[in-house]
């Protein structure tokens, strides 16, 4: 792989950039914008506010003859400099993104809602949206509009309905933003790196939007990017890897909705699973993590493997992505012989959770004086017990099975109330707003804790939890479970059996704009045969 453009967020200025106007009364240079448009320049530094206001951002001046000649801004590789202030991740950050330019107070105040609505959107430390996609909004129009586009949606509403009927009172303003920032990424010279943030930025967007579709499209779309840009056989930069890590955790909403994934081939593994050292990257797991962060990192690459190795199928799908039928599993799928290979992979789950165990004891000892460590913990421990249960149960297909493993659901739902409750006592939302995150959350967890327990206890259980603590989390949402899990206990109530034989993905699940269609196995006790069920839910 050729040495692309390096990929840390340090910009090498000489001396901090001053809003400054021309001493003399009459100038014949403007900004190069300006002078392109033949337009009267104000001379404002480091960029003009006839540019702000006509498309956002400043082309900027020319060097006078003496001065040392630069490369374009959009082209020129972000190097770090051998000394500075230093982040935990090895970014190097300058300057701060304080010194960045807006057109009015409205549109700074947008972005500093967007900084501190981030902070709130993440349980796990992410380096990429507190420092670096706000370092980069300082030479970057389209990330910048793109941060403009999210601080703008979530200021202007903060229930359910105001963000995805569009009612909020910013709305137009994060429409502008967004289509501002899709128009310069499509006609501006941009790397990889810088459209791959731009398009981490989308995909929050339009979650917070409640667009399934458009998000669901977006990570696709960065997934075949990160295919295209990052050959095999080559380390990726410091930055890439982040980047990548950040598509990798999206991996599994994308899966959960019936997203693609790379072709993989005897001589070609996908960037999501290929090893830098090994075929795969799940053989490369240390046997300790230094920290949860690390542990976390880890997790999202073990549970990508074993979803798409396993393999292991959900009847999930979104209308109007790329995916236009549910993937069904095999005519084999419950055979012994792929039971058996589905539950070799409990292996990586082992190893994973030996590595994991000294971090879970250190957070549950000092949870009270670490909350946000405990948490952290709690979630992963969570998500564990989720698919360790679909490998145990080899994809859900072992009925006995599922009936051995009820007391690990019992635990699921047990950890999934005390880590939102926990949660909602921080007060990570605004009063009487919705709770919004990136992380998983329990809500899948949860979600298939429903589906396979045949206990009512937990079940209910489960029920109570999601009218408890509504939220979504990325393009999950407790809301659509909800109505479904409601219509299937009215309907078993009604005297109809759920036929709990059939495999998970035998549950046909279709997410639309606003609804969302649930088709199931039931047992028709009148006419005494198995009928498929289905029916379509407002998820407003």
């Amino acid at each position: 792989m050729t040495n692309h453009v390096s990929l840390v967020t340090r910009f090498a200025l000489d001396h901090k950039p001053q809003l400054t106007r021309a001493s003399k009364p009459k100038v014949r240079t403007g900004c190069i914008t300006c002078r392109h448009r033949r337009v009267k320049c104000d001379e404002g530094r480091p960029a003009c506010s006839a540019c702000l206001k006509y498309q956002g951002h400043c082309g900027g001046y020319k060097s006078n003859a003496t001065q040392k000649p630069s490369r374009s801004d959009q082209l020129r590789p972000i190097l770090p400099r051998l000394a500075g202030r230093k982040a935990d991740n090895g970014f190097l950050l300058e300057p701060n993104y304080t010194s960045l330019v807006f057109a009015d107070q409205l549109e700074k105040d947008h972005f500093d809602y967007w900084l501190a609505f981030t902070g709130t959107t993440v349980l796990f430390q992410s380096d990429l949206l507190t420092q670096v996609i706000p370092q980069l909004s300082w030479k970057d129009p389209a990330i910048k509009h793109a941060a403009l586009a999210i601080g703008a949606s979530a200021l202007g509403g903060s229930t359910r309905t105001e963000r995805m009927l569009g009612k909020g009172r910013f709305t137009s303003d994060s429409l502008v933003h967004y289509g501002k920032a899709l128009n310069l990424l499509y006609t501006s010279p941009m790397s990889p790196e810088r459209t791959l943030l731009a398009c981490l930025l989308f995909i929050t967007f339009e979650s917070l939007r409640g667009n399934k579709a458009a998000g669901l499209s977006h990570i696709n779309h960065g997934s075949r990017i990160l295919e295209q840009y990052n050959p095999q056989g080559v380390d990726p930069s410091p930055l890439l890897d982040e980047v990548m890590t950040s598509f990798q955790h999206f991996g599994l909403q994308s899966w959960s909705h019936g997203g693609t994934h790379p072709k993989e081939t005897d001589s070609r593994v996908p960037w999501c699973c290929r090893g830098r050292r090994t075929r795969y990257a799940v053989q490369e797991m240390p046997s300790a993590f230094a920290n949860l962060e690390t542990a976390r990192r880890w997790w999202n690459i073990v549970r990508h493997h074993l979803e798409h190795h396993a393999p292991l199928h959900t009847g999930f799908r979104v209308e109007g992505s790329s995916a236009t039928t549910v993937q069904r599993p095999p005519p084999d799928y419950a055979s012994p012989e792929s039971q058996q290979h589905i539950r070799s992979f409990a292996r990586f789950l082992d190893a994973w959770n030996l590595a994991f165990q000294p971090l879970a004891i250190k957070a549950e000892s000092g949870r009270a004086t670490d909350i946000a460590g405990y948490l952290k913990a709690l979630s992963l421990r969570i998500h564990y017990l989720h698919m360790w249960s679909g490998i145990r149960t080899a994809g859900w297909t072992d009925v006995e099975d599922i009936g051995r493993v009820t007391p690990v659901f019992r635990d699921i739902v047990a950890l999934s109330r005390e880590f939102l409750s926990a949660q909602g006592a921080r007060q990570l939302l605004a009063p009487n707003g919705e709770m919004f995150t990136l992380e998983d959350s329990p809500t899948w967890p949860l979600g298939s804790a429903f589906l396979m327990c045949a206990v009512r206890e937990v079940k209910d259980e489960v029920i109570r939890l999601f009218k408890e603590y509504p939220r979504r989390d990325g393009l999950w949402d407790t809301h659509g479970f909800l109505v479904m899990m409601e219509w299937l206990n009215g309907m078993t109530s009604a005297g109809y059996a759920v036929d709990e034989r059939r495999h998970v993905a035998e549950c046909d699940v279709v997410f639309r704009e606003h609804s969302v269609m649930l088709q199931k196995k039931l047992w028709d006790p009148a006419a005494s045969k198995w009928i498929y069920s289905g029916v379509s839910f407002s998820i407003l």
